[in-house]
């Protein structure tokens, strides 16, 4: 049971940790600022769609994002 606890405790640290990290790495050179602000969009658009998924599946009403399957083009 330690080693969970102790586990769980690394894992907050560490991600209390990270911004700082990042935020160091992105400083060093404008290619790593672009590098690490792609990489987060990148993750903020999977999630995005996660989450909009994840609240289609639970039948919570969202708005259309296409025409749908009864529309045709003409």
């Amino acid at each position: 049971m330690n080693a969970f606890i102790d586990f769980i405790v690394r894992l907050l640290f560490d991600a209390v940790a990270m911004p700082g990290m990042l935020a160091e790495v992105a400083l060093r050179s404008p290619l790593s600022t672009v590098i690490v602000a792609t990489g987060s969009l990148f993750i903020l658009g999977a999630v995005g769609v996660f989450g909009y998924s994840l609240l289609g599946a639970l039948g919570i009403p969202l708005p259309s994002l296409g025409r749908g399957p009864g529309k045709r083009i003409e």
